[in-house]
């Protein structure tokens, strides 16, 4: 060890601050070729959306407004003058004439407190249906950014694949040209053979375009962790059982979201007919008058009289009640929704499942014996080399088709996390 870190705590603060800087600026590039897996995707846009941010400050205004819906208005503060005289020699004069006075006073409007309590439940019911919206967005959130996962993985795989395809389809064309010096290819079966290759160019650019689209939806809620390469992933589990299904409808974000609905319009059809019921104010002033006279103190009673009930408030009535049946139509018919959509997700999955396991079992364990098969007859002198390719390029469609399998058994499980109930980060 030198001498200046042996003698010099100073220098040696120096030297570690300056490690731990490096450290600090070395660690996103050694992250950023971690695999981003779909669990940590899903966390990351969970922690990093301003849209569930947003929906947190609004819950926090709900709250906020909970008690000042139970407190009385605020009391009004009123000054004038009452009887000046505007005529004769005592015009404009505020101490001549004895009804003339000034005035300063309070009102205090007194709202019935069953008015009040109504206020405050619904002010309760609004924070309790903004907490439920984040849920639903958070929900919403995970299934978004799992099926932008989905297709940028499946999407990047495809590629590859084609990439093997036209790999194999240029060893055929290049046999093709052989045989065609020694007459024993057609010009047809080579012509045949460039279009393929020109078809699975095209497919290989669209898988691309897909790709690099699902990187910039993922980079809208991941930030520059959606650059990062995708962790293996298999769907082999369901987020959710079949038999469990209606009771996760039941209780879903969207749907308590829509159930808090109700009770806001129950509570407002009852503010409506409690309106039916008159508030009253009182007002204390205090008047001065000239010298000469005496000043004085009033007090004074103010009460609603709500007539005319058929005109101003039964329609109101009426309407909350109306607003109250809609949004219980509005939650059936989203239970129903939920129902159906889940019950296709679980079909497509199982299907998607049950078809990958018939190519991984069947089908491609006989793709693989045909190319062997092929293979050892070309190798003994029996069989030509576009055999070998031609039984090699049905493998490779078979993976193909089997990948585009595991698509849609992935692309259905995102769906299905929509159904499944997410944990809100407060």
């Amino acid at each position: 060890m030198c001498y200046c870190l042996q003698q010099r705590p100073l220098c040696r603060l120096y030297v570690r601050s300056f490690v731990c800087v490096l450290i600090t600026l070395l660690t996103p590039f050694a992250w950023a070729d971690e695999p981003l897996s779909l669990e940590e995707a899903l966390a990351l846009a969970s922690r990093q959306s301003p849209q569930l941010a947003a929906q947190r400050h609004a819950i926090d205004a709900a709250r906020h407004a909970v008690v000042p819906a139970r407190e009385l208005p605020d009391p009004k503060l009123f000054f004038g003058v009452d009887n000046l005289p505007v005529t004769t020699s005592d015009a404009f004069s505020l101490t001549q004439d004895f009804m003339t006075m000034r005035k300063i006073g309070i009102v205090q409007d007194f709202t019935r407190g069953q008015k009040r309590e109504l206020k405050g439940q619904l002010a309760e019911r609004i924070a309790e249906r903004e907490s439920a919206m984040l849920i639903d967005s958070l929900a919403g959130l995970r299934r978004d950014v799992a099926a932008a996962w989905v297709q940028r993985y499946f999407a990047e795989r495809m590629g590859r694949l084609i990439a093997e395809q036209v790999q194999e389809a240029s060893l055929q064309r290049d046999a093709m040209r052989a045989g065609m010096r020694s007459n024993r290819t057609q010009p047809a079966d080579l012509l045949a053979v460039e279009i393929t290759l020109q078809s699975l160019s095209d497919k290989h650019a669209q898988y691309d375009k897909e790709s690099a689209r699902a990187k910039a939806m993922l980079a809208r809620w991941l930030g520059a962790a959606a650059d990062r390469p995708l962790a293996e992933f298999a769907p082999d589990n369901l987020p959710l059982e079949e038999s469990s299904l209606t009771g996760h409808i039941e209780q879903h974000p969207h749907v308590q979201f829509l159930e808090r609905q109700i009770a806001i319009a129950q509570t407002e059809a009852s503010i409506a007919q409690a309106a039916t019921k008159p508030d009253w104010s009182l007002e204390l002033a205090y008047q001065q008058r000239g010298p000469t006279f005496s000043n004085m103190v009033s007090v004074q009673v103010s009460i609603d009289l709500p007539i005319f009930q058929s005109r101003r408030k039964y329609p109101d009535i009426a309407a909350k009640a109306a607003q109250g049946e809609q949004a219980r139509n509005l939650k059936d018919d989203a239970v129903r929704s939920h129902l159906a959509e889940a019950h296709a997700a679980l079909t497509d999955w199982q299907a998607a499942r049950d078809r990958t396991k018939q190519y991984d079992e069947a089908l491609l364990p006989l793709a693989r014996e045909s190319v062997k098969t092929a293979l050892a007859a070309y190798r003994g002198g029996r069989g030509g080399l576009t055999a070998v390719l031609e039984a090699r390029r049905t493998e490779l469609d078979l993976k193909v088709q089997r990948l585009q399998l595991a698509a849609e058994q992935a692309t259905a499980y995102a769906q299905l996390l929509y159904f499944v109930h997410a944990e809100a980060v407060k």
